[in-house]
């Protein structure tokens, strides 16, 4: 194994990561950048391959723009970039260990740590979503970004919050059709308050423009609809959705079935804190903030010195969050090297900031679901998909004694396949606060699953060269 000298290292290189490298490279700092994925800039900039002309929301999105000029500077500043790169371990000496694109195993030792690892999916379960035929947004919206290409030429769009709209828009524009957006939430509980559209007009604009290409396309939307079971003998061929009243309960008798070949599904965001936690990084929970997220002070410096933290993993808030939080991270670190940075730009940057969250506030209970609607989730459903684990399994393990992460790992393996919890585990831990309330039980020791060394799967041979 080889040591690599730099002074600052960033795990991610989405808007937060590229923003905060790109500001440290204009003082001088040797930075390098980690990232899993081929191209820097995260889900958020991956680049569609379309020769379409620019639509008026291309023209608005002025986001993206920000950050695919960033990417530019990162390349012309000689930022180092490694990608299809993960970071395995951070050791209490802040030394990170890592597994290149050629699959051979390094440690990079900096002064600074910057985690900037972003956010994945979150589900909430339904009867047959385990089909061939049945993606997560996120992975339609790669697919659609990366590569041009669409699961089917007609597809459902269904869960809950806006980002359902950006992926609907997303397919149209690579002249899909969208059969139907089936939103779990009612119209007037998705209604932002006043306030918020006057710091976010750009923002809702946006979103404005693509509902407006969604409606001129006639695409139906189904406000207060949730999808209740995906139908098909050896891949997905029926969607089923029901009503729901306010609490998010199904409404027997309102039940439709829609003949389909391919269904989008997402229920919001939670944050990627395994690697913090591996650092040793006070984490809390915040139901606001997307669920567990690394607690950082005003400077976004974590409980571990000099390892900083900025973007969804301190709480999901959208792009201009994470560039937000890029730049009061670099600003930080700067000072932390003994760099001359002017108070009144970290004010500045701060004050956005306090905005920002307001927003994240409002987008985050979007994908709130209620105890009631979790409860409903029929017995047979398959909640840990690695290890064919369904939620009658689950509770009933709960109510043996199992009422922790650690306890129903040991009991039922929940968390310990491919994908080591990291779709499962929000919504079996719902199951346990459920349970704890129900029962009256104290569910302040209810923490996260615990994370052990590698973080991400790696080849025995990779740890042997």
């Amino acid at each position: 194994m080889s040591k690599l000298a730099y002074e600052v290292a960033i795990v991610g290189s989405g808007l937060a990561g590229i923003a905060a490298a790109c500001k440290l490279a204009e003082y001088g700092v040797k930075v390098v950048v980690m990232d899993e994925n081929i191209h820097i800039g995260g889900q958020f900039l991956r680049r569609c391959p379309t020769t379409r002309k620019a639509s008026f929301t291309d023209v608005m999105d002025l986001m993206r723009k920000k950050g695919f000029k960033l990417i530019t500077l990162a390349k012309e500043k000689n930022v180092a970039i490694m990608n299809r790169t993960k970071v395995l371990a951070i050791s209490d000496q802040n030394e990170l260990l890592v597994e290149d694109n050629e699959k051979k195993i390094s440690t990079i030792r900096p002064q600074i740590i910057l985690l900037a690892t972003g956010a994945r999916e979150r589900f909430l379960p339904f009867k047959g979503w385990t089909l061939p035929g049945v993606f997560s947004t996120g992975a339609i919206q790669s697919l659609v970004k990366s590569f041009g290409v669409l699961p089917s030429r007609e597809i459902f769009v269904g869960g809950s919050g806006p980002f359902l709209f950006t992926v609907a828009w997303e397919l149209l524009q690579q002249r899909g059709r969208v059969m139907s957006i089936i939103e779990q939430k009612h119209l007037m509980d998705s209604l932002p308050p006043s306030g918020l559209l006057f710091f976010n007009a750009s923002r809702f604009l946006q979103s404005a423009c693509q509902i407006a290409r969604i409606v001129f396309a006639r695409v139906p939307v189904r406000y207060a609809t949730k999808i209740v079971e995906a139908r098909g003998r050896y891949r997905l061929e029926q969607v089923v959705t029901s009503k729901v009243d306010r609490l998010g309960r199904a409404v027997p008798g309102t039940e439709k079935i829609y003949s389909s070949e391919a269904l989008a599904v997402g229920h919001g965001f939670t944050p990627n804190i395994e690697l913090a936690q591996v650092a040793g990084c006070e984490i809390e929970s915040d139901t606001t903030k997307g669920g567990w997220v690394v607690r950082v002070d005003q400077t976004l410096e974590t409980s571990v010195e000099n390892v900083f933290a900025a973007g969804e993993i301190t709480g999901i808030g959208g792009a201009p969050k994470s560039l937000n939080e890029g730049n009061i991270a670099a600003l930080s670190i700067l000072r932390r090297l003994g760099k001359e940075v002017e108070k009144s730009v970290f004010s500045r940057h701060q004050k956005k900031r306090e905005r920002l969250l307001c927003f994240a506030r409002y987008f985050n209970s979007l994908h709130m679901s209620s105890d009631k609607i979790i409860k409903a989730i029929p017995d047979e459903t398959l909640i840990c998909r690695c290890e064919n684990v369904t939620i009658k399994e689950i509770n009933m393990a709960i109510q043996q004694g199992h009422n922790t992460l650690g306890a129903l790992r040991k009991a039922l393996r929940i968390g310990m396949g491919n994908c080591q919890g990291r779709i499962c585990t929000p919504i079996v831990r719902d199951l346990i606060h459920i349970h704890a309330k129900a029962t009256k039980e104290e569910d302040n020791e209810i923490l996260p699953a615990s994370t052990r060394i590698p973080v991400k799967p790696v080849a025995i041979k990779s740890l042997l060269d």
